[in-house]
């Protein structure tokens, strides 16, 4: 059986609902940190720039209170009360007998003629010091001995120190240096210094010291433990030590420790 539609009503029409438009997605701007940190750093740099190159008196103009001037001298305040010091009515004043005194003129110079310096002015000199540290470490004294070796002489002219290799050698008193030499024979490596000593011409005499050690030079002006070489064992010599002769004007030979024992300090 067909069905007909029915007259006078319209037969509903099915009608799609309108598409809704896509809704737009909002964009953000995105945060760039490094534009950020930019801006503010540029900020603080012109606020920098305003506080440096504005002079600070400029700053200060529009201050209405009156301030004193920071180069204005200020008034010293400060004051002292005199002292005063009460004596009794019992004290008497005496007068200090002034000391007397004499003034007298420094001794001359000696001078001495040495072939190899010419005329040699010694000062006299009052300071006198041992050559080596530990002076008491010795092998063998002034005077006869047992020779040590084959053409050592068996009548020392000197006194063997024992400080050890090494060890710095000093000048016995302010003086000249006179001999300087790394080829003294049996001596060795040898230095020879000129002394005023209490208005006597005195020779210091130092063999056997390391080649190469030698601080001074003939001619030379020296002070009283000033060093001038390192004990060694060069020339005539069984072992690292200091020879010291010590002899007056007269070139004889004395006992160069029990002289140092007696002057020295």
């Amino acid at each position: 059986m067909t069905s007909f539609p029915q007259r006078g009503r319209r037969a509903a029409i099915s009608t799609p609902a309108p598409a809704t438009p896509p809704r737009r997605r909002r964009i953000l701007p995105r945060f760039d940190a490094r534009q950020t940190f930019s801006v503010i750093a540029m900020a603080f740099t012109g606020g920098m720039i305003v506080a440096t190159s504005v002079p600070a008196l400029a700053v200060t103009a529009t201050d209405v209170e009156q301030r004193a001037s920071v180069y204005a001298p200020v008034e010293d305040t400060v004051s002292f009360t005199p002292q005063t010091v009460e004596v009794g009515s019992e004290a008497v004043e005496s007068t200090l007998a002034s000391e007397a005194y004499d003034v007298h003129e420094a001794p001359p110079p000696i001078v001495s003629q040495v072939a190899s310096v010419g005329a040699v002015s010694l000062v006299e000199t009052g300071a006198v010091v041992w050559p080596v540290q530990n002076p008491d470490r010795r092998s063998s004294g002034f005077g006869p001995r047992d020779a040590p070796c084959a053409g050592c002489s068996t009548n020392h002219d000197g006194v063997d120190f024992n400080p050890g290799d090494g060890t710095p050698v000093v000048s016995i008193a302010d003086g000249v240096v006179v001999l300087a030499t790394e080829n003294g024979g049996g001596l060795g490596v040898n230095v020879e210094v000129q002394h005023n000593i209490g208005g006597q011409v005195v020779t210091s005499s130092y063999a056997h010291m390391q080649f190469g050690s030698l601080q001074v030079s003939e001619g030379q002006r020296i002070s009283a433990g000033q060093q001038i070489g390192l004990v060694g064992t060069t020339g005539q010599s069984t072992g690292p030590h200091l020879h010291l002769e010590m002899f007056g004007s007269d070139g004889v030979r004395f006992d160069g420790f029990a002289w140092l024992a007696a002057h020295v300090g």
